[in-house]
């Protein structure tokens, strides 16, 4: 018992003094997201949404934001369509307030997180970026969604709000820089019921495989991936 609670105050020691380590101001690196959302992404076709004053209310000024709606024709059906949201939040100069994990902004409007893991999707042959997936409930309407977000740095994506946070301690103490980050979410509802016209009844399931080829096929037009590297680049057709 001894021997750990001198462990841990060793570390908290070394955490401390490192603050002296760091350099007085940072240079920024740019993320790598493209803060235009595409009009189209094969058969879904976009529109601008405004960002709820709810997420504004909750981050700096300085924040930018980008949020399209897209649908589709079901596929093998006439008058059915498929709706998905997207939604790209990149931090100002005040990281601390202009970027967070998407829960918070769900339980601001409403919704209670019912499940969550982390997976990967494939965004080219070779390449799966790290993902947050989360299943919530809206607590007044009682609509389920499927969300999936991820976080783009300057050459960094990763699922995990500790992990970035790391990432950028490491970044200030070994280069002096800090990189710029942007939060992406990829929402679809589930739609259950007997009546949902026009939109398509959809398991858990089938959202979650629409939201992934989603995903798979709208990266390359948000993200530069010459910046990212040579990893992150399509292969050519």
């Amino acid at each position: 018992m001894t021997r750990r609670l001198i462990i841990a105050q060793a570390i908290l020691l070394i955490g401390l003094g490192s603050i002296y380590l760091l350099p007085r101001g940072y240079d920024i690196r740019e993320s790598a997201i493209i803060m235009v959302l595409p009009k189209s992404v094969n058969e879904w076709f976009g529109e601008n949404m405004d960002t709820s004053e709810v997420v504004v209310n909750a981050l700096a000024d300085d924040t930018n934001y980008a949020q399209s709606q897209y649908k589709r024709r079901t596929p093998k059906t006439d008058d059915k369509i498929d709706i998905i949201n997207a939604f790209i939040v990149l931090s100002g100069d005040d990281m601390n307030n202009s970027i967070h994990r998407p829960e918070r902004c769900l339980a601001a409007q409403g919704f209670e997180i019912i499940f969550s893991e982390e997976k990967n999707i494939p965004v080219s042959e070779n390449t799966s970026i790290p993902v947050k997936r989360l299943v919530s409930k809206h607590l007044n309407t009682g609509l389920k969604q499927v969300s999936y977000y991820w976080f783009t740095g300057a050459k960094v994506i990763t699922a995990g709000h500790y992990s970035r946070t790391i990432t950028d301690i490491m970044d200030r103490l070994t280069t002096g820089t800090n990189q710029r980050w942007a939060f992406v979410t990829v929402t679809s509802p589930i739609i259950e019921g007997t009546n949902t016209h026009p939109f398509t009844q959809h398991s858990i399931k089938e959202t979650d495989e629409i939201i992934s080829e989603f995903i798979s096929n709208i990266f390359d037009q948000i993200h530069k991936t010459d910046q990212l590297g040579n990893k992150w680049k399509s292969s050519p057709s």
